[in-house]
């Protein structure tokens, strides 16, 4: 059966808003501003942060604000699914309030690192939206078991939620979510001042099936035994945070290895952690793109393996490793082309010669930390993309 002309458009406009092409539509016709702007709508995504990301993404949310505090109705509020502001620290609960209000079918709701709003708020948004699939409340830092037991009996279809450092959360919150929330995909529960038990851990690996995606980070009262009892349970995952925690030893650690379809690995600050370990998880992960080492002071082995077996790295991170030198990182270049982020903040012997093969090889690589790499010649670091970002590199004056 033949479309009508609306639906027809409507179904050639969803493929233009994948790559951010729609906006002129508005202004071509009433009809085409009619079947574009819910299509637009669908999608809102702002940050706020200041000097860190651009005055003009503040201005932008400033006015965004501005517009719903005065509206009680939107002409296209019923079309937004999915609503993210991050790094803002005036989002109050009237704001929030304003939104479920305003925008009463969304399914996706993003607040990472933004603050201001506490317990009232996620009542509401709990009571709100029952059929919520995605919530990240990164870094709020004041909500209770209360509100996020309240959510967790509320939204059973959730598939992502992070809560961490989001306030004063214990085991009393962990347990709600598992004999709720069977469908979780990722879950974040690092951090705070009450830290999440191994019992919290049992729980989810007993009730909820299908984790591909875990932040432990900070999780000071994990141990071996819970390490076990994840990698156990969950032999498919994709992505696991277990930075800081160090209550988990070196062999802990290597039982991670048994995750082979693992992606992003961070273990920031493990300074326990042994070459022979990260070689035994490199090996035997090798789709591993994203890896956060930082403060792990590894060795030219452990680099060298990485850069062996894990060629889809697109993110290293060896802050503080003092002892690498440029045989590995050359290595690492020749053998890992898709790295984008590479951070060597500390690695104190690395050479002119890394960075030449840096430029020569990592073409995407778009962030180049090099913070007291003392040895670094301007003349080199003129070989590399002149729009790359580098951070912290400074140069020492030489001594008369």
């Amino acid at each position: 059966m033949a479309l009508a002309l609306p639906e027809l458009l409507t179904k050639i406009f969803k493929f233009l808003a994948e790559d951010k092409a729609l906006y002129p539509a508005l202004l071509v016709s009433r009809l085409w501003s009619m079947c574009s702007g819910p299509i637009l709508w669908r999608h809102i995504e702002l940050i706020g942060g200041g000097n860190a990301f651009g005055e003009e993404y503040k201005i932008q949310l400033k006015k965004f604000i501005k517009i719903v505090r005065k509206n009680s109705r939107l002409i296209y509020g019923s079309s937004v699914r999915y609503l993210k502001i991050s790094h803002y620290d005036k989002l109050s609960n009237k704001v929030i309030e304003k939104f479920v209000e305003i925008f009463p079918n969304i399914t996706h709701l993003d607040f990472k690192r933004s603050y201001g709003y506490n317990d009232i708020a996620l009542f509401k948004i709990s009571q709100a939206y029952p059929n919520l699939i995605h919530l990240n409340v990164f870094n709020n830092g004041g909500l209770t078991d209360h509100s996020i037991i309240e959510l967790a009996s509320r939204c059973p279809k959730l598939q992502y939620l992070e809560i961490s450092w989001s306030g004063n959360i214990t085991d009393k919150s962990i347990y709600e979510i598992t004999r709720s929330c069977y469908c979780l995909r990722h879950l974040g529960i690092n951090g705070g001042k009450n830290c999440i038990s191994n019992k919290s851990i049992h729980e989810i690996t007993r009730f909820i099936p299908n984790i591909q995606s875990l932040n432990l980070n900070y999780c000071k009262k994990l141990t071996d035994t819970t390490i076990h009892a994840l990698v156990s349970s969950y032999p498919d995952l994709r992505k696991l945070d277990l930075s800081d925690c160090n209550k988990v030893t070196d062999i802990g650690i290597r039982q991670i290895a048994q995750c082979r379809n693992l992606e992003h690995l961070a273990l920031k600050s493990l300074e326990f952690l042994s070459d022979e370990t990260i070689c035994i998880i490199a090996r035997s992960c090798p789709n591993i793109s994203h890896f956060n080492l930082e403060f792990c002071h590894v060795t030219n082995i452990a680099v060298e393996a990485i850069a062996q077996s894990c060629r889809n790295m697109e993110y290293l991170n060896i802050y503080g490793s003092e002892s690498i030198t440029d045989r590995s990182i050359s290595k690492l270049a020749k053998m890992c082309p898709k790295i984008r982020d590479l951070e060597l903040g500390f690695c104190e012997l690395i050479t002119d010669i890394a960075i030449r093969d840096i430029a020569h090889n990592l073409s995407d690589l778009k962030y180049l930390g090099l913070k007291y790499c003392v040895n670094i010649g301007e003349e080199a670091l003129d070989t590399l993309n002149p729009d790359l970002d580098i951070g912290g590199y400074y140069t020492i004056p030489s001594t008369l």
